[in-house]
């Protein structure tokens, strides 16, 4: 798609432009997890789906002002714009990217603003923004709603992480926490428990050579973020081949000297802890 910004796509193309922005998401978390695994960061607790997680994520990132502004960056060539996320190619003008972990560090921060806020508002609902006023700033943009509210959220993390490369005061350690936790408020609707008591939120069926795993359909229809940070959270584990999600509510797992009830209680004990709309 050309670098239209959304405000001036037809409806049309601002659907293509949803839907190439979620698609997108899953790889963006799985390469922020790459980079903070090479410079030797547990993910666990940096990634247990809380506001507060945003808290040391951005501390974490903070940390790197240095190589985003240092003189290498100042003289490397500028990423294209051809290189950049959707998001950024369609709603920034004007910046200038020096490296591509600049992009690791702000995708993959937007990716898991998303997952928190999905997990504290799980009724939210991805859309496009203000379908019937052009003359709206998040005309077209993809946007959580929820309760009437409306939430471009690259916003904040881009305008921190430029605010870095620029050398400038950037956010404060626990505004992206604050934040989070405003937005969950705006958006969440309904009661927390989706579920029927007695539903487990996961089934783990054993194949010969893998576990086909069944996510409930209420998680999977609601909470789609959730179920990749599961996904990602599984496959670091321990004995843990591999894991494919096959579609929206269905993983396959490789995991030969694991039972398939063991896979079972991590699955379904992962889910209660992380997803608060399960009981």
């Amino acid at each position: 798609m050309p670098f239209t910004h959304y405000r001036r796509m037809t409806t049309r193309e601002a659907a293509a432009a949803l839907e190439e922005f979620l698609a997108e998401r899953p790889a963006a978390l799985t390469r922020l997890h790459a980079e903070l695994t090479a410079h030797g960061v547990d993910l666990e607790p940096m990634f247990d789906g809380t506001p507060e997680s945003l808290t040391r994520l951005w501390r974490w990132i903070a940390g790197r002002r240095a190589e985003l502004t240092g003189a290498s960056a100042e003289t490397a060539p500028a990423v294209p714009r051809e290189h950049w996320p959707s998001w950024a190619r369609h709603a920034v003008t004007g910046a200038r990217v020096p490296s591509p972990t600049m992009l690791v560090l702000v995708d993959g921060l937007v990716s898991y603003l998303a997952v928190v806020v999905i997990t504290g508002a799980p009724t939210a609902q991805w859309g496009l923004g203000s379908p019937e006023d052009p003359q709206h700033h998040l005309h077209h943009h993809p946007v959580l709603t929820g309760r009437g509210h409306q939430v471009f959220v690259p916003t904040l993390p881009m305008g921190g992480v430029l605010r870095l490369k620029r050398g400038e005061k950037s956010l404060h350690e626990t505004e992206l926490e604050q934040y989070a936790q405003g937005v969950v408020a705006d958006l969440r609707t309904g009661p927390e428990a989706l579920l029927a008591p007695r539903d487990s939120p996961v089934v783990v069926v054993a194949e010969p050579a893998s576990f086909d795993v069944g996510v409930h359909a209420v998680i999977a229809d609601r909470s789609s973020a959730l179920v990749d940070l599961m996904a990602q959270q599984l496959a670091g584990q321990r004995g843990v081949v591999s894991v494919h999600r096959r579609g929206p509510d269905a993983l396959q797992v490789e995991a030969p000297h694991w039972h398939a009830d063991e896979l079972e209680r991590w699955l379904n004990g992962w889910m209660k802890a992380h997803g608060p709309f399960v009981r």
